[in-house]
């Protein structure tokens, strides 16, 4: 067993996960309860961050042993990235009574109350984390990037913005590269980034290919570009786009994503809602689901975020940021849907669900604001799942989209931005789908302009408003404390402002962008 666990090891360390996976499940039909093969499976399916498959895996070993702190504390991790928080912390909890020595638990403990909005709970455990790390001045913080972005969020949404901003340039005087930190700086006071903070970063463009693998080459010098190309935008406008440019293309080098998966998954979408055996068990959906959730969908960088502070000064209203549920549930249901195995009963439960999972952020609160945007590519699970739920779409120029979304450092999380083809392919994905969508009768979708969103925007929150049945009305000075988990989270803050209409960027690539969206918009209308 020892030559077969080292054998496993090394196909993980080596990244080779499929073949990893395949002896893992070989040797599990012969030792189904082994508690190390178990494991190992479920650290496999972590590190490729197939996270719902992973929590399935490390729930096998909370079996076997529900005293091993190892499996508490990545549940506790897992939960917290699919927004299960209660769970997480009930994890967190088992993990600490185990051991109260481990860093790692105090920060779960911190993400978890961050995101329930629980500020003073969330400071005290990362606060306890960075301790047992070696506190803020030592160098080994800088090992624990995600830690040094919770914390600094933490001070600037309980307005502790001085402690923030010292914060923030301390840890950049250390001379370690940390892009999130530069950028949350830029964004929060330009003046505060020094010519000592730039010449770093040109020092380690100087140097980096001597020392890094490609991968890791590629993803930090175009981290880098990115935050060279957003310092000088106002400063020199050619300088910043050969920045962005240069940064994306490194970008593209290496994803391993097809462009196309999202439009397949579109027309699947569409098949999967066409299906009779769905259409002949339609009322095993609850009917009574979803009354006071709002759902704002579009695509990324469309106005959401704005959207979102908007109706975040609504009484008796929580927002909940970006939820991946329906993101995460919809996919492998859409999986099985493709390999002819639909799990119906799972189907039919995703509202409830849903409910319970937001439960602790939601509190009770009349209205609950679901903000994230691509969950138009979900609009007909969500609909029939929780047919009471509001949907807000926004909609922006399809050149100012690209544009703002070329211009945001996204390596993992929208990976379509890095190419204007690609932002032009999922654009005529997502104006093929919400056509289907807003075609169907009983839609429950209200369509906001973005450029009325800005322009007038005490007459677009009046339609929200009346469209959602929210009592009272829009309250301008309130929208100023709204916090965004978004590369907007700043932005959002400042005054509302109409100079992101009509943009004069990039101009050299407007017209292939233009051409090939038009060819997709072609393609969606022959098929």
């Amino acid at each position: 067993m020892n030559l077969v666990m080292s054998k496993i090891i090394n196909l993980m360390k080596e990244q080779k996960y499929n073949a990893a996976d395949l002896e893992l499940k070989h040797q599990l039909k012969k030792n189904p309860l082994s508690f190390t093969l178990n494991k190992t499976h479920a650290v496999n399916l972590l590190w490729q961050e197939k996270y719902n498959l992973a929590i399935e895996s490390f729930n096998k070993c909370y079996q076997i042993n529900p005293n091993d702190y190892d499996v508490n504390i990545n549940l506790a991790l897992l939960f917290n990235k699919v927004q299960d928080y209660k769970t997480s912390i009930q994890f967190s909890e088992k993990a600490l009574a185990i051991n109260t020595k481990k860093p790692e638990v105090y920060h779960n403990l911190a993400e978890s109350y961050f995101y329930i909005n629980n500020l003073k709970l969330a400071e005290e455990y990362i606060l306890k984390s960075i301790e047992l790390r070696g506190g803020i001045d030592k160098m080994e913080i800088f090992n624990y990037k995600d830690t040094l972005n919770i914390y600094t969020d933490i001070l600037f949404l309980k307005g502790d913005e001085d402690q923030f901003k010292n914060v923030c340039i301390n840890l950049l005087n250390k001379g370690v590269f940390l892009g999130d930190i530069f950028r949350k700086l830029f964004r929060y006071d330009k003046n505060a980034i020094s010519q000592d903070h730039l010449k770093y970063l040109y020092d380690i463009l100087k140097s980096i290919d001597d020392h890094k693998n490609l991968i890791d080459r590629n993803i930090t010098k175009a981290n880098i570009y990115s935050c060279l190309a957003e310092y000088n935008q106002n400063i020199d406008k050619k300088f910043s786009e050969k920045f962005y440019v240069l940064s994306n293309k490194l970008i593209s080098e290496v994803q391993r994503y097809s462009l196309y998966d999202r439009q397949v998954f579109a027309k699947n979408a569409i098949k999967f809602f066409d299906n009779p055996e769905l259409e002949k068990t339609s009322n095993n959906f609850q009917s009574d689901l979803g009354k006071g959730l709002i759902f704002i969908i579009g695509m990324p960088r469309s106005g959401t975020t704005l959207t979102e502070s908007i109706i975040s000064t609504a009484e008796n209203c929580v927002v909940g940021g970006e939820k991946v549920f329906f993101a995460s549930q919809c996919s492998s249901l859409m999986q099985q849907y493709v390999n002819g195995d639909i799990d119906f009963e799972n189907l039919y439960q995703l509202g409830q669900r849903y409910l319970d999972t937001i439960d602790i952020q939601r509190q009770g609160k009349n209205f609950y604001v679901d903000k994230l945007p691509q969950n138009y590519l979900y609009y007909n699970f969500i609909k029939k799942s929780l047919p009471l739920a509001k949907f807000i779409h926004v909609y922006r120029d399809p050149w100012d989209n690209a544009i703002s979304l070329f211009k945001q450092y996204y390596v993992k999380e929208i990976t379509y931005s890095s190419s204007f083809f690609g932002i032009a392919l999922e654009y005529a994905n997502y104006e093929h789908l919400m056509n289907k969508w807003r075609s169907e009768e009983n839609h429950n979708i209200l369509d906001i302009d973005y450029k009325d969103l800005v322009t007038n925007t005490d007459v677009a929150a009046n339609k929200i408003w009346s469209f959602c049945n929210i009592p009272g009305k829009y309250n301008k000075s309130e929208r100023s404390n709204h916090f965004a988990q978004t590369a907007s989270k700043h932005q959002v803050r400042q005054e509302i402002y109409t100079t992101s209409l009509e943009k004069e960027e990039f101009v050299e690539f407007k017209d292939e962008f233009l051409q090939n969206l038009d060819n997709q918009r072609s393609y969606w209308k022959n098929n």
